[in-house]
């Protein structure tokens, strides 16, 4: 397992409020005016459908992030699926996409100071939004507990506001607002839908901190799960209360269309209470981008793909404080230096891009067997949602214009240069895409000595993932005999065939280790519970311990009744070992008492997986 691995301090609440953050800011507080000129009241609806779009992308990576949690998020799951270059794509994506919107945030908090102070000059605005980058790239540096904490309490402060306004605004709404529901052609309706969409990019992000969630098998999905629902249950209430509020010729000109409705029926009160939420809005997707964005280049750079200085982890706070710097930095001269908005259109259609790479990802790696793969959610009806959205996000991207797309096409060029530049000659875990490639065309293709097959590394993450650490019998598991056995047979055709295979690992003969495991089965039954045996001999000498395991998929009759044995230990040691004997017994007694282990074992692929299930198996290891 990696010795730099970030430190598990962030809880669910704090995974919650990461995701619910990031989906929480333009799209609600800027973006209704915009999209009820193109959609009228029908933009409700927009938002619903934009929220549902979302779905596909959402469960994929509720799946990946569980089977593979590691910082990073979609770069790491694509770069071990489709491969380093299409990782590397991802990579920048990912990175620049979440910091581009961030700092877009953080210069849009400029929109609601000037309700509150008109007279402020827009570099005052940069500067206090360059301060506001600085100070959160501070906290993230000292500790993403912290951090996280802070986002917990600047979520539940604006979902307070929220709250109030919805309350106090919904006995005002007039219901001739709504009237002509549908006044827009379809086309205009549909472009709404795609400016919605985007703002709900963020909801995924929180997967590039799944190595840090604790409990992230089940923790990471329902982050985002809880995320999804309720934010949109507040986007579409509020939206419903703005429509109802504002006139068409008020909303269709507004650029704070919340504020403009607070004000509406609870005067400079409401408009300075909602214009703080937007501004808290703001501040927690740039702070939840700092977070997840600085995880990207931490992964790039363990991956080899960028230097080695971005995978530096602070030894007492446990932070990736390089990547942090590097995020905040650009983030600062992004701000000061570059006019915005048209680097967030870039970065939109590079969220387009990844939420096709993700899908498309997941769709390769359910086409192999990998008998570590072993996610604890899994999306469904695949592969026929992924194909729908790949085709919908293809349509959305289509939509942004030649001239974004072409931005985009550049920043991918200027990708592949530093990668053929920089990395192509280094070694790589082996792709699924590689490997369902080998599997259509049954052989294997040439790879490199040194790539590490995916598999291996799949295992490792299960280990760090359930926080497993090997002790002395998941290693003699590790290093032992494996067999894998498709009939049936009886209790002496086992020992017959067991001292064979074992034979070469002591200095007995077939015919000696057969008759010691008969002589001990005659004081009393191995045959320990249903379906279990652990027989076991005395070896003679010195500092011997051994076990194999066996599996018998059609079982072997142990007695003339009795459930057939379909799980076998077989534990060697000489007399000065009895202790490691006795913890042995332990660790299986420990683990059959899983209710899971029966089936998981039987669900095994093959001797690897056989010994990879009793290893990732929960018990108490010392």
């Amino acid at each position: 397992m990696e010795k730099n691995n970030l430190h598990k301090s962030v809880t669910f609440i704090s995974a919650f409020s990461i995701a619910a953050g990031a989906m929480i800011s333009s799209g609600l507080f800027v973006l209704p005016g915009i999209v009820y000129d193109k959609a009228g009241p029908a933009m409700i609806l927009a938002y619903f459908i934009a929220g549902l779009l979302m779905l596909p992308t959402m469960m994929v990576q509720s799946e990946l992030a569980t089977a593979m949690p590691k910082a990073g998020g979609a770069y790491f799951y694509i770069m071990r699926i489709l491969g380093p270059k299409a990782g590397f794509i991802a990579g920048v994506a990912n990175w620049f996409s979440i910091a581009m919107k961030s700092a877009f945030a953080l210069v849009g908090i400029g929109t609601f100071l000037t309700l509150l102070n008109p007279d402020i000059p827009e570099f005052q605005i940069r500067l206090l939004a360059a301060g506001a980058a600085v100070f959160f790239t501070l906290i993230n540096l000292f500790s993403t507990k912290h951090s996280s904490n802070l986002q917990t309490i600047l979520l539940i402060s604006l979902l307070v506001i929220l709250t109030l306004f919805i309350l106090g605004g919904y006995p005002q709404i007039k219901g001739d607002h709504f009237s002509n529901f549908f006044s827009k052609d379809m086309n205009s309706f549909f472009g709404a839908i795609g400016m919605v969409f985007i703002s709900y990019g963020g909801l995924t992000k929180i997967a590039s901190m799944s190595e840090e969630i604790k409990d992230s098998a089940k923790n990471v999905p329902k982050a985002m799960f809880f995320a999804f629902f309720i934010m949109n249950i507040f986007y579409l209430l509020v939206i419903t209360v703005v429509v109802g509020l504002l006139p068409h010729s008020v909303l269709t000109k507004t650029l704070t269309p919340v504020s403009t409705a607070a004000h509406s029926f609870a005067g400079n009160i409401g408009l300075i209470v909602t214009s703080i939420a937007a501004m808290l809005a703001f501040i927690t997707t740039a702070n939840a981008g700092i977070m997840s964005a600085s995880r990207t280049p931490l992964a790039m750079s363990r991956d080899g793909l960028i230097p080695d200085f971005f995978s530096r982890i602070s030894p007492k706070n446990k932070t990736p404080y390089t990547a942090i710097l590097f995020t905040g930095i650009f983030m600062v001269v992004v701000i000061l230096a570059l006019k915005i908005e048209s680097l967030v259109k870039v970065a939109s259609a590079f969220i387009l891009i990844l939420f096709i790479m993700n899908n498309l990802s997941l769709i390769i790696i359910r086409k192999i067997d990998l008998r570590n793969y072993k996610p604890s959610f899994r999306a469904p009806l695949v592969p026929y949602i992924q194909i729908f959205a790949i085709i919908v996000y293809t349509a959305l991207l289509y939509e942004m214009g030649f001239k974004i797309m072409l931005m985009a096409v550049i920043f991918i060029i200027l990708s592949l240069i530093w990668y053929y530049y920089y990395a192509r000659n280094k070694d790589f875990t082996q792709s699924a895409l590689i490997m369902l490639v080998e599997k259509i065309m049954d052989e294997k293709l040439e790879k490199e000595a040194g790539h590490k097959n995916i598999e291996e590394e799949l295992f490792e993450i299960l280990q760090h993932r359930d926080e497993i650490n090997e002790d002395f019998f998941d290693k003699r598991i590790e290093e032992g005999m494996a067999f894998d056995i498709d009939k049936k047979m009886n209790k002496n055709e086992f020992f017959d065939f067991i001292s064979e295979k074992i034979e070469k690992k002591t200095s007995l003969d077939k015919k000696e280790i057969y008759e010691k495991l008969c002589e001990r089965e005659k004081l009393s039954s191995t045959n320990i519970s249903d379906g279990l045996a652990i027989p076991h001999i005395i070896l003679p000498g010195k500092d011997i311990f051994e076990i194999a395991i066996v599996r018998v998929k059609k079982g072997i009759q142990w007695h003339d009744s009795g459930e057939p044995v379909k799980a076998v230990f077989v534990l060697m040691g000489s007399m000065d070992n009895r202790e490691l004997h006795l913890k042995s017994l332990m660790a299986v007694a420990q683990l059959v008492q899983n209710e899971e282990f029966f089936e998981k074992w039987m669900d095994a692929h093959d001797e690897k997986d056989l010994k990879s299930t009793i290893r990732l198996m929960p018990r108490s290891r010392k």
